[in-house]
């Protein structure tokens, strides 16, 4: 076994009024990987100026639509990165608020000891699940996100078929239990609690983030740590997962 290797997951909150206070909470213990989502307003200078971290995303000044903007990872200065990309998942729901076009980011990293890595951080849209647990009438919406799901889990196969598997996490939107739903199998089927064990993935969730890992190749050494949104501008708790190498 190699490690350990710590992997974070931070919805930043694009209203996040105090970005440059929070950097130091989002590199709090110095994981190796932290996947960042909603890395718009005040984030977006704040990101690539952490020091000891490179960030892998759109810059300030860098064109592109809003999903390819808010999605990013932070990498430690020791893992080096072999190739990264920014890569559209899914469209815009027309007239929806909180369904822009969504993103992803990969980069096939090598870790301490020379473990090697998909880092993976990705947004997948807002518009499918209901406070109650069920599943907005949206045929759009669901559309979409099943493109999404479609389209990320697909990446990552290929990527874990040529030697890099996968590690990483992103605000996944959907909550299980939720509400009145209150089992797995119950589920609409494109959950990530479904569709990452589907496609031979694990999946460690709190509350609408987790954390996605290939079992494969690494192996969880405790539960998830969660840093309280109490302590953050944010609207999600940020989660950490440390992990091994078999």
């Amino acid at each position: 076994m190699t490690g350990p290797f710590r992997v974070r997951a931070a919805n930043l909150y694009v209203r996040n009024p105090r970005a440059a206070d929070d950097a130091p909470v989002l590199v709090e213990d110095e994981p190796h990987l932290v996947a960042v989502s909603e890395a718009r307003g005040g984030w977006e200078s704040v990101l690539p100026a952490i020091d000891g971290y490179q960030y892998l995303g759109r810059r300030p000044g860098d064109r592109g639509s809003h999903g390819s903007r808010e999605v990013g990872l932070l990498v430690r200065d020791d893992v080096q990165v072999v190739d990264a990309d920014v890569v559209q998942l899914s469209e815009a729901v027309p007239r929806s608020l909180v369904a822009h076009d969504r993103w992803g980011v990969w980069a096939r990293l090598v870790l301490p000891g020379g473990v090697r890595a998909l880092g993976w951080s990705t947004h997948r849209n807002a518009f499918v699940q209901r406070p109650d647990g069920g599943v907005r009438r949206s045929a759009r919406g669901t559309a979409e996100y099943r493109a999404h799901v479609r389209a990320e889990t697909e990446l990552q196969q290929r990527q874990a078929d040529d030697g890099w598997p996968l590690l990483g996490g992103g605000d996944y939107n959907y909550r299980v239990p939720c509400g009145l739903l209150s089992e797995v199998d119950r589920a609409w089927g494109y959950a990530p609690h479904r569709v990452f064990p589907a496609a031979g993935f694990s999946y460690v969730p709190h509350g609408l983030d987790g954390i996605c890992l290939d079992p494969r190749a690494f192996a969880p050494v405790d539960g998830l740590e969660v840093i309280p949104r109490r302590r953050t501008g944010s609207d999600h708790d940020w989660i950490t997962l440390t992990v091994r190498a078999s």
